[in-house]
């Protein structure tokens, strides 16, 4: 397992801690207010979560790929 695989894997498994954690709350409390009153912060926060939804969005897209080359593989290999 490669280095990318490993932090895909905990962006993953953080990320979904994270929503659990809101979706609790809402459950709890019957709503979720977040408010950050930095600028800045916030920013730097959107920018991060948008990185890694792109990250997971090239991740799927390439093992997806790769399951399909594999597939094609063994397709012809067994003609």
């Amino acid at each position: 397992m490669s280095l990318k695989d490993v932090v895909s894997n905990a962006m993953i498994i953080g990320l979904s801690g994270a929503l659990l954690w809101h979706f609790s709350n809402i459950w709890r409390y019957g709503q979720y207010l977040i408010g950050e009153p930095n600028i800045v912060i916030r920013s730097l926060e959107t920018a991060g979560l948008l990185i890694i939804l792109i990250f997971g969005i090239v991740k799927y897209v390439i093992d997806i790929r790769r399951t399909k080359r594999e597939r094609e593989r063994v397709r012809d290999k067994n003609k």
